[in-house]
């Protein structure tokens, strides 16, 4: 069982990952140095204390994830945004990691939609000319979630070419985003990569 201070540590830990290029919070095993006294002395103690004892370790962890991951900009979450909305992006979070199976092949019928409507090929979903690529625009639009996205990528690999070509501040925020989220995500792109030729190639 956690303590509240571990609690705190963790939440210290996931805001320095989401914020930071730097900070890695697996490497620094989800706790950073903090200490106990000004941790007492906070006026939201007793959120953590509270959080410590209700969740296990794991849950802890997820709770202070969904809260960073649903952000639009997750460097700005801080720990009053949590107290307010932990719960409810939680619920969200993992209800959508319980039916991801189902949810990414459901975004993989928009975009096989998508490409029927505009009788485009598979690879001008990736293209940019002068602005977003089409892929990116469905998740902006709320077509494809996240997960998707990451999930393309980790199969494809387009995200480095968008780095390079995609200088806007929006894409900036979500590639920063995506890059410290996919470590949370255990995927079995095997899975996924039939997924796709299913749709794609039938």
């Amino acid at each position: 069982m956690m303590h509240g201070f571990d609690v705190y540590r963790t939440y210290l830990a996931m805001k320095l990952h989401f914020g930071s290029d730097k900070f890695d919070f697996f490497q620094y095993d989800g706790k950073v140095n903090a200490k106990e006294s000004t941790y007492h002395d906070r006026k939201d103690f007793y959120f953590f204390e509270t959080v410590a004892r209700k969740f296990t370790e794991q849950e802890i962890k997820e709770y202070m994830l969904a809260s960073f991951v649903e952000a639009e900009n997750p460097s700005k979450v801080w720990i009053g945004d949590i107290k307010r909305s932990g719960k409810d992006n939680w619920l969200v979070w993992a209800g959508r990691q319980q039916s991801l199976s189902y949810a990414v092949s459901e975004d993989l019928d928009r975009v096989v939609d998508y490409l029927s409507e505009n009788g485009h090929g598979f690879n001008t979903l990736f293209e940019s000319h002068g602005g977003h690529p089409p892929l990116l625009k469905l998740h902006i639009k709320g077509k494809i979630i996240l997960e998707t996205l990451v999930i393309l990528d980790m199969i494809l690999g387009f995200i480095p070419q968008w780095n390079k070509t995609l200088r806007d501040p929006l894409w900036e925020q979500l590639s920063f985003k995506i890059k410290k989220y996919k470590p949370f995500l255990s995927i079995p792109t095997d899975k996924y990569r039939c997924m796709m030729q299913e749709k794609f190639c039938a």
